[in-house]
C-alpha cells in the first residue's frame, strides 16, 4: 500500500542526464531533467533497475485553495479556515530509446485536473466517526460534530460549495493518500504507457508543512489489492478509502434511494465503509464523492424502466445486491385537509416506486440480496395532522410483507425498519429548527434524545447480511413513550 516516504527524500541525486542530445538546453532542459538511480538500489523496499529516472514536478501554480477543519478528538477541532494548498510529485520509471520518459506537459496537466476538482470547495471528512453530514431538500449541507447523541451543529453551507471526501480527517497525509488514488483510478494506464512504474505526491498546507505518499503501479500491487489485502497503519481505514475511491474489493452494491441527505446519506455512507458499491437515486446528488449518483424523480414512474436498465448493468457480476428503498415525502395535513395530488405523489414517492424497482431489479439480484424498506413508527400507528404520511407508511408494511411471500426460496430477504423520530434536516425544516420543540419530541423516549441517522444506518446494514431477519418490521425508536 501507500508510503509516507518521499522521494526527494530517499533517492540521491547520485547523477544526472546532461546530454545536450537528449535533453537540450533552455526551457525543453528544464522540462526533461531526471535523476537516474543505481543499479540494485531500492526505495521503500523496491527494487530499482539500471537507469530508471525521476522526474519531480513543483510548480507554484499546481494548488487548490479550500476550506477545512481538523479533528482532533471526539471533542476538540480546529475552527473552521482556509489553505493555498500546494501539490508536488515525483514520478519513477524507465526512460525510452530517445532518453525521455512522458511529456512534462502531461503530467501537469494532471496534477492541474485533481487540483481544480478541489478548488473553492469546503473539504468534509467522509469516513470520520466524528462527523455526520446532513444534507436537506432545501440544498443545504448541514454539519454536526461530536459524539453519536452530543452532536453540535458546526455550520450549513450551500451543498455546491461541500465537497465530502473518503478520508478520516482533513489534513495534509489524508489528502495526499486521497490524490495519490484519485491520479491511480484516473490516470493508471495513461502514466504506466509513459513508462512510469511508481510515483509520490505531497501536499503542503504551507511552508515547511508538508506530507508526502507513494504508490507502485505494478501487476504486484493490483493482485494485492484483488484479493483483499489489509490495510497498514491505521487499523485498515486506508485500505477503506481506497475502496470508496476505486470501488475495488467490492463485498456487493447496495442501491439507496433519497441517499442525498438524512438517512439515506447515512446509508450510502455506512455501506461504502462497509466495501459495498453504492449507487443513489434521487434528484440531487449525494454530496459524497465515492456515491455514484443517478438523477430521477421518484413520482415519475415513466423514468423507472431507463433507470432500471442502467441498474442491472451495474449490479451484473455483484456477489450481492441490497436496495434499500428510503425516499419520503412528508407534509402536514388531516382526513379533512389532504390534497389529492399530494396524496398520490407520496404514495408513487413511497409506495408505487419501490414496487416497481422491486420488479425490475429482482431478476438481477443472486441469492443472499435483500429488499430493504425505510418506514416509521407511523408504519403500524397513526397520529393526528399527517394522514398522507401515515397512509404511505402503513402502505409500505403491506408491500415488504407481500415482497416476503412472493420471493419465498429466492434467497432474498426484506425487512420494513422503522426509525423514531430521527434527528435529520427534514425533522429540523418541520419544526423550524425550534430547539424547544426537539427537546419536547427528543423526551418522548426513554434515552431522553433524538435517534440518529447513523443508528438507522447501522441496523440497515446489519438487515441487510442477516436473513434471519427476512419478513420483520424492526422498530428502532429508543423506546418511545406509549399514550
Amino acid at each position: 500500500m501507500a508510503s509516507r516516504l518521499s522521494f526527494g527524500r530517499w533517492l540521491p541525486r547520485l547523477a544526472h542526464c546532461t546530454s545536450r542530445r537528449a535533453f537540450p538546453t533552455g526551457e525543453r532542459a528544464c522540462r526533461r531533467a531526471m535523476s537516474v538511480v543505481r543499479k540494485d538500489q531500492k526505495i521503500w523496499g523496491l527494487q530499482l533497475g539500471e537507469g530508471e529516472c525521476m522526474i519531480s514536478i513543483d510548480k507554484e501554480n499546481i494548488k487548490f485553495s479550500s476550506g477545512h477543519f481538523t479533528i482532533f478528538s471526539a471533542t476538540e477541532r480546529e475552527r473552521m479556515h482556509g489553505h493555498n494548498f500546494g501539490v508536488q510529485a515525483e514520478f519513477l520509471g524507465m526512460p525510452d530509446k530517445d532518453g525521455m520518459m512522458g511529456d512534462y506537459g502531461v503530467l501537469k496537466r494532471i496534477l492541474r485536473d485533481i487540483c481544480a476538482d478541489l478548488d473553492e470547495y469546503f473539504l468534509l471528512p467522509g469516513l470520520s466517526d466524528n462527523l455526520c453530514v446532513d444534507t436537506s431538500p432545501e440544498g443545504y449541507v448541514t454539519v454536526f460534530f461530536g459524539e453519536e447523541g452530543e452532536r453540535e451543529h458546526v455550520c450549513t453551507i450551500a451543498e455546491g460549495d461541500v465537497k465530502v471526501l473518503p478520508v478520516v480527517n482533513i489534513t495534509v497525509e489524508e489528502l495526499a493518500g486521497y490524490l495519490i488514488e484519485s491520479i491511480k483510478r484516473d490516470y493508471q494506464d495513461k502514466l504506466m504507457s509513459m513508462g512510469v512504474r511508481a510515483f509520490s505526491v505531497s501536499v503542503s498546507s504551507g511552508p515547511g508543512q508538508t506530507a508526502t505518499r507513494c504508490l507502485e503501479l505494478s501487476p504486484a500491487q493490483d493482485k494485492q489489492e484483488k484479493s483483499g489485502g489489509e490495510g497498514k497503519g491505521r487499523g485498515g481505514r486506508e485500505d477503506e478509502a481506497v475502496r470508496h475511491v476505486q470501488g475495488s474489493e467490492r463485498e456487493g452494491v447496495v442501491i439507496v434511494t433519497g441517499g442525498s441527505s438524512g438517512i439515506g446519506l447515512e446509508t450510502a455512507r455506512k455501506f461504502s465503509g462497509a466495501g459495498y458499491e453504492v449507487i443513489n437515486i434521487s434528484r440531487k446528488r449525494c454530496p459524497l464523492n465515492y456515491v455514484t449518483s443517478l438523477a430521477m424523480d421518484l413520482s415519475d414512474l415513466g423514468a423507472i424502466p431507463a433507470v432500471a436498465k442502467e441498474l442491472r448493468s451495474r449490479v451484473q457480476g455483484a456477489p450481492s445486491v441490497c436496495v434499500v428503498h428510503n425516499a419520503a415525502l412528508y407534509g402536514s395535513d388531516t382526513v379533512q385537509t389532504l390534497d389529492p395530488e399530494f396524496m398520490e405523489r407520496a404514495m408513487r414517492i413511497q409506495t408505487v416506486a419501490p414496487a416497481v424497482l422491486n420488479r425490475e431489479l429482482i431478476p438481477a439480484m443472486p441469492r443472499g440480496s435483500s429488499v430493504l424498506f425505510i418506514g416509521s413508527t407511523l408504519s403500524e400507528k397513526a397520529v393526528s395532522g399527517c394522514a398522507t404520511y401515515v397512509t404511505a407508511k402503513h402502505a409500505l408494511t403491506g408491500l415488504m410483507r407481500a415482497t416476503t411471500q412472493d420471493l419465498f426460496g429466492t434467497g432474498i430477504h426484506s425487512v420494513l425498519l422503522c426509525p423514531g423520530f430521527t434527528d435529520t434536516a427534514m425533522l429540523r425544516s418541520h419544526v423550524g429548527d425550534n430547539q424547544e420543540i426537539l427537546d419536547s419530541i427528543a423526551g418522548m423516549n426513554s434515552f431522553d434524545r433524538l435517534v440518529n441517522s447513523e443508528e438507522i444506518a447501522s441496523l440497515a446494514l446489519f438487515a441487510a447480511q442477516n436473513p434471519a431477519l427476512n419478513g420483520s418490521v424492526v422498530h428502532a425508536n429508543l423506546g418511545q413513550l406509549e399514550r
